[in-house]
C-alpha cells in the first residue's frame, strides 16, 4: 500500500483559518469558555477543521462535511486500486489530467463506504465555535475536531479495494453471462446492469473499456435477431428466433398479420412460436403472406391456399400391353394411366375403373399407390381379369370411360375422377 498522506489531510483547511482572528473583529461570544490549545494546530490520529456562515447550525454542518471530504481525499490520495491501470504509470506519463479524474472517481466511490456514511455530530470528540462581529457582519466559527488514526484510514482503504474487487467480479459475472442469455429480455437486463456499473470507471480503467464493448455486443447480438422458419402447412406457421447462429426466446409477443388470411392464435411452444390462422376469406393469390414481426426481425411466409387441395386428371392415351397371351383372351396386362396432379398436396389412388361401352366394367382396387407433387405422374397397374381381345381393344372402342378413386393425404377425404372418351390404346 502505498504511503499514507493523512498528514495532508489534516492541513485542508488551515491556510485561511487564521481569517477569524481580524484585527478589526470583534468576538461577542465563544463555547467553551477558554479556547481549547487544539484550535488551528494539528494533533496526531485527529482531523482538525474549521468552518464558518451566518448561523451556528450551518457552521456546524459545514465543518463536518469538511471532515468526510477530508477522510475521503485522504482514502482516495492512498488508495491502490485493483484496476488494471495503474496511477503511477499514468503520472510518469505525463497525463495529470488522468491521475485526477481517478482520483474524483475514487472519491465518489468512496463516499459509499459505511464509515463515511456514519460520521456524525455524535462521533465529535470536542468542538469550539466563536461568533463573530466583522464589520457590521455576524459570522459565527465552528472549529471540531474530529477521531480519525491511521488504523481507520488503513482499514477504509482495505475496505474500499475490497468493495473495487467486487465490482470486478460482478462484471467478469455479468459478462460471462451474454453468450448463454436464453432470452432476449435477459439480454437487455444484462445491458442495463452493466452500463450502471460502468458508471463505476473512470474513462481510461479497462473496465470501462470491457463495459462499452459488452453494450455493444449485445446491442449487435439484439439487431441481429432474426426469423427463421421450423415447419410450415397451410393454417400454421412454426418459428424460432436466432442470434449468432443460436435460438433465443422474447416473452413479447411477435407480432403478425396478414393480407387475407385471419390470425387465429399465437403461442410459444417451448423454443418455437406457433401461429395459427385461417384462409376462408383468401383467394387463390400467389401475393398471399403472413408476416411476423420481433422487434427489428422480420420474416414472410407465403402460403397458398391449395396447398392441401387434391385434383388430378388425365390428358393423355391410356394404354394397355403385355400380359399373357391365351389366343382370344389376354390374361394379366399392364394399364399405364397417365394422371396429371394441379397442386402438390400429396395424394393416393384407391380405385380405377374402365368402361368399354356396355361390356363388363374392368376393376382395378386396394391400389395404394401414393403421389405427390405438382404436375405428371405415371401409374401403372396389373389387370388380373382375363380379357377378350376381339371386345377390350382399341379396334372395337377406341374411347374409354372410367372413373379414378383416390384419397388426400392431408384431409383424408375421398374424391373422384370422372374419364370422359378418353383415347386407349392396346398391343391387340
Amino acid at each position: 500500500m502505498k504511503k499514507i498522506l493523512i498528514a495532508l489531510a489534516l492541513l485542508v483547511g488551515f491556510g485561511m483559518v487564521n481569517q477569524t482572528y481580524a484585527q478589526k473583529a470583534k468576538v461577542l461570544e465563544h463555547q467553551p469558555k477558554k479556547k481549547p490549545a487544539w484550535v488551528n494546530t494539528l494533533v496526531k490520529d485527529y482531523i482538525i477543521v474549521v468552518a464558518s456562515s451566518n448561523t451556528l447550525e450551518d457552521a456546524q454542518e459545514k465543518a463536518l462535511i469538511k471532515v468526510k471530504e477530508h477522510i475521503i481525499s485522504s482514502v482516495a490520495d492512498n488508495i491502490s486500486s485493483t484496476s488494471e491501470y495503474t496511477l503511477t504509470e499514468d503520472t510518469k506519463s505525463g497525463d495529470m489530467s488522468i491521475t485526477e479524474n481517478y482520483k474524483v472517481a475514487t472519491k465518489t466511490r468512496a463516499a459509499d463506504i459505511p464509515f463515511i456514511k456514519g460520521i456524525s455530530v455524535n462521533q465529535v470528540e470536542e468542538y469550539y465555535w466563536e461568533k463573530v462581529s466583522e464589520k457590521g457582519k455576524i459570522t459565527f466559527y465552528y472549529h471540531m475536531k474530529y477521531p480519525f488514526t491511521e488504523f481507520q484510514l488503513k482499514k477504509l482503504i482495505m475496505e474500499y479495494e475490497r468493495a473495487d474487487r467486487d465490482l470486478t467480479q460482478q462484471l467478469e459475472g455479468f459478462l460471462a453471462r451474454i453468450d448463454d442469455a436464453e432470452s432476449i429480455e435477459e439480454l437487455n437486463q444484462l445491458s442495463n446492469i452493466i452500463k450502471a456499473l460502468s458508471t463505476s470507471f473512470i474513462d481510461v480503467d479497462n473496465r470501462k473499456t470491457k463495459c462499452n464493448v459488452a453494450v455493444s455486443k449485445i446491442s449487435q447480438m439484439i439487431k441481429n435477431v432474426s426469423i427463421e422458419a421450423v415447419g410450415t402447412s397451410l393454417g400454421e406457421i412454426r418459428f424460432s428466433l436466432y442470434t449468432n447462429g443460436r435460438i433465443i426466446k422474447t416473452s413479447a409477443t411477435p407480432k403478425v398479420k396478414s393480407n387475407c388470411a385471419k390470425i387465429n392464435d399465437i403461442k410459444p411452444d417451448g423454443d418455437e412460436w406457433v401461429v395459427k390462422y385461417s384462409v376462408d376469406e383468401c383467394y387463390d393469390d400467389p401475393d398471399n403472406k403472413i408476416t411476423v414481426r420481433c422487434g427489428s426481425a422480420s420474416k414472410d411466409f407465403w402460403f397458398n391456399v391449395k396447398e392441401n387441395s387434391v385434383e388430378i386428371f388425365v390428358n393423355s392415351d391410356i394404354n394397355l400391353t403385355g400380359g399373357t397371351d391365351n389366343g382370344e383372351t389376354i390374361e394379366g396386362c399392364n394399364c399405364f394411366i397417365p394422371v396429371v396432379s394441379k397442386y402438390d398436396s400429396p395424394f393416393v389412388i384407391e380405385k380405377v375403373v374402365l368402361n368399354f361401352g356396355n361390356e363388363s366394367p374392368i376393376i382395378i382396387e386396394n391400389i395404394g399407390q401414393r403421389f405427390s407433387g405438382k404436375g405428371n405422374h405415371d401409374l401403372n397397374l396389373t389387370i388380373s381379369k382375363q380379357l377378350d381381345k376381339s371386345v377390350y381393344s382399341q379396334k372395337k372402342y377406341p374411347m374409354v370411360k372410367g372413373t379414378i378413386f383416390y384419397k388426400a393425404v392431408s384431409s383424408n377425404e375421398n374424391n373422384a375422377y370422372r374419364i370422359y372418351n378418353n383415347r386407349i390404346t392396346t398391343e391387340w
